[in-house]
């Protein structure tokens, strides 16, 4: 901590008579000890313990508040600023006392100042008015006692050294935590770049495993399919093997081409033209597309509210509710009274609200947290590339908003999308029908 080598017991007298200069130098001055003399004193009268010497003070003359500013400023460039100035009200033909005191506490906030005075020339509310209520401001009236000159020359310069070592405290204190906040940034930005690395690190191995799956049926296939199609004789066993090599391989080629497709839309999340959407539109563009893969006995439900549009991509916000209708779809197909229902609603913190529910089987609480990871799926292997919720998330974090999911096993899963707001000036989206 930064602290004072030594007490400041510097103090500014800052008034136009001389003879008050020499007044206070004899009170805050105390005559130097002559050791000599203390000697022969013992000599004659016996030993005798000398008094306790108290700390003087340095004591600086200024006849002038122009003068007294002066020497105010050249003392702080120097390192060794003023504690105390008295500081005499009148001061013809210069700035008076109260002027004076203003201009040195714009130099020196830590001054403390006491305005001596033998004339009425302001009452306190009128140099609380100019000066402001402050508590480095003490009067003294005309004529002082030399005791109460020395009290507060003590009390203040005292009262100086608490507060000076207190803000160079405070200023340590703030380093401090700037250094260890910086060090915490630091830390943090190490820590998110190791995290990317680490899910980069998993995507990748996810890549590989999804697309060598596929593709190595493919390439089976097709070292089977060249092996037959050479042989002389081809039998109707070989035409219907053929057959059958021929459209694993086009199931291979076609998951290929959709994990390709997500990977592809993952890059390019960022580049996502924002604009006004309305979400319902967005939602029944995605029913359309959903449709063919929702059983005719599923019972649809839109519970739809009166919402502003909302700040988004309008292709990125169809994909995702495609995304979790799909999911929804394939949840649904083992329910015995298959329902989807879709809410829209408008939250208190102006956030539009989209819920898509499912009574299908739900997911399981070891599965919740990891529902929204690349290449995490629950789906039997090869139905689902385990990238449709990732894509989801993604989407949404990156308009800045938010998806979560709440299921129960056996009950379904309802998962939520919060979604900023257009510009407060664009009108409501009506609400649609059931």
């Amino acid at each position: 901590m930064s602290t004072p080598a030594s007490p400041n017991r510097r103090i500014l007298v800052v008034d136009d008579n001389r003879t008050i200069h020499q007044d206070f130098r004899k009170i805050l001055c105390p005559p130097v000890a002559n050791d000599s003399l203390d000697a022969m004193e013992a000599d004659l009268f016996g030993h005798s313990e000398s008094p306790t010497q108290l700390p003087g003070f340095e004591v600086d003359s200024a006849f002038q508040g122009e003068e007294a500013l002066h020497m105010s400023r050249a003392a702080r460039q120097a390192g060794r600023p003023y504690a105390v100035a008295f500081v005499d009200i009148r001061m013809p033909p210069g700035i008076d006392g109260v002027e004076t005191t203003s201009r040195l506490w714009k130099d020196d906030p830590d001054l403390q100042v006491v305005i001596c005075s033998a004339y009425a020339d302001y009452s306190w509310e009128e140099m609380m008015q100019r000066l402001g209520l402050s508590q480095r401001l003490l009067i003294l009236r005309k004529p002082f006692d030399g005791i109460e000159v020395r009290q507060l020359a003590y009390a203040l310069t005292e009262k100086w050294e608490l507060l000076r070592s207190s803000r160079l405290h405070m200023e340590d204190l703030t380093r401090a935590v700037e250094e260890r906040t910086r060090q915490l940034t630091d830390a943090n930005a190490r820590l998110v770049h190791s995290q990317r690395l680490q899910g980069l690190g998993r995507l990748s191995a996810g890549l590989a495993h999804e697309i060598n799956n596929p593709l190595s049926f493919i390439l089976a296939n097709l070292g089977f399919m060249r092996t037959e199609l050479a042989g002389e004789n081809l039998g109707a066993k070989t035409l219907q093997d053929l057959r059958e090599a021929t459209a694993e391989s086009i199931d291979g080629a076609e998951r290929i081409r959709r994990i390709i497709q997500n990977i592809k839309l993952f890059s390019r999340l960022d580049e996502q033209p924002r604009t006004r959407v309305d979400v319902h539109e967005a939602v029944e563009h995605a029913l359309g597309e959903v449709r063919h893969l929702l059983g005719p006995n599923v019972e649809v439900i839109r519970d739809f509210q009166n919402v502003p549009a909302v700040h988004a991509s309008e292709t990125g916000l169809q994909q995702v509710f495609f995304g979790l209708l799909a999911n929804a779809a394939q949840a649904l197909q083992e329910s015995s009274q298959p329902r989807l229902r879709i809410a829209t609603c408008l939250q208190e913190d102006g956030r539009v609200a989209v819920e898509v529910q499912d009574n299908g089987k739900g997911i399981e609480p070891k599965d919740v947290g990891r529902i929204f990871e690349p290449f995490f799926t629950t789906k039997p292997m090869g139905s689902s590339t385990g990238l449709g919720l990732s894509v989801c998330y993604g989407i949404i974090l990156g308009l800045g908003g938010e998806i979560t999911v709440d299921s129960t096993p056996g009950q379904g899963a309802t998962f939520r999308v919060l979604l900023p707001q257009a510009p407060t000036e664009l009108t409501s989206v009506p609400a649609r029908a059931t």
